[in-house]
């Protein structure tokens, strides 16, 4: 879709989540699922199926105010450049919403759910001696000589692996694909959040994210305080596995503590992921943030 091809002018898309995982009052989200994903797999679908994923016409006829149109969808924050370029066309006014998560956590989480979904036919960590976490047809030497490692040293050889798979590496790198959005939104458009704040303080976190989509103040503090503590800390549209509705990943303490219970895995994670973090950070110092990922710097002297 071209910024010319765009035929219904009357809709405004107010903000987009591409990492963020709560939303708030006065505000319209898509009506059967979080995660759209128009602006990466379903864009030759058009500009009108986008918008009706919104319900917007039949919530144009019967609201007098319009409400702030946006969606949650995390895989955004890696999209090309020129479609970056494109939704500034389209909506100049677009406010962005991106939550860091710790570098390892992220990548952890994302790797158990994709043995989870048993997208590898495997099952999260488990890895019996002298059986890879590879291709079994495979014949080369290299894979021959896995089928002799430890289940430990198979994990290990196994999650590093997947870690530098370009889908992995790529999401990692926060400060690499913020800085294309940067290029082309103003930095008062985009909101950084840690996440760590969204456990620690979850109802300062949905009004700055109210009041950043354009909530006036006191609505948002009004919305804010009339949610109890449970409404705050609900899941939104959790992600499910197909067919069963089960949690994909039961939730982040246990994925936390599967790699807890593999140092050796881990610190090979952060010394990976350690200048991702740093650039990232890097980023939060230029761009005015008082918090900070955690780089993994001080790791050695502690252990």
């Amino acid at each position: 879709m071209h910024s010319n091809k765009r035929k219904n002018a009357d809709f405004e898309l107010t903000f987009l989540g591409i990492g963020a995982q709560k939303a708030v009052y006065d505000i319209s989200l898509p009506q059967e699922q979080k995660e759209v994903h128009f602006w990466d797999w379903h864009y030759r679908k058009g500009f009108e199926w986008y918008i009706r994923q919104f319900g917007y016409h039949s919530q144009k006829a019967s609201s007098a105010s319009a409400p702030h149109y946006g969606e949650i969808t995390p895989c955004y924050v890696v999209l090309p450049e020129a479609t970056i370029a494109e939704l500034y066309k389209c909506f100049p006014n677009l406010k962005i919403i991106f939550v860091a998560r710790d570098l390892v956590d992220r990548a952890w989480s994302a790797m158990i759910m994709e043995l989870r979904d048993q997208t590898m036919g495997l099952s999260a960590g488990e890895f019996a001696n002298g059986v890879t976490g590879t291709d079994k047809n495979n014949n080369s030497n290299h894979a021959n000589k896995r089928t002799k490692l430890s289940a430990a040293q198979q994990r290990r050889f196994y999650f590093m692996d997947r870690l530098r798979n370009a889908t992995h590496d790529s999401r990692s790198n926060y400060a690499k694909h913020l800085s294309n959005w940067y290029k082309h939104f103003p930095s008062s458009s985009i909101l950084l959040i840690d996440y760590r704040e969204i456990e620690s303080n979850p109802r300062d976190v949905l009004l700055k994210v109210a009041m950043h989509i354009g909530v006036e103040e006191e609505q948002a503090k009004q919305f804010v305080t009339s949610l109890n503590d449970k409404e705050v800390g609900q899941r939104v549209n959790a992600a499910t596995s197909s067919g069963s509705g089960a949690s994909t990943v039961s939730s982040s303490t246990s994925s936390h503590q599967l790699l807890t219970q593999r140092p050796m895995l881990k610190k090979q994670m952060e010394r990976y992921l350690q200048p991702y973090a740093r650039d990232f950070n890097d980023m939060l110092k230029t761009k005015g943030y008082d918090w900070r990922l955690d780089d993994f710097s001080l790791k050695k002297e502690i252990l």
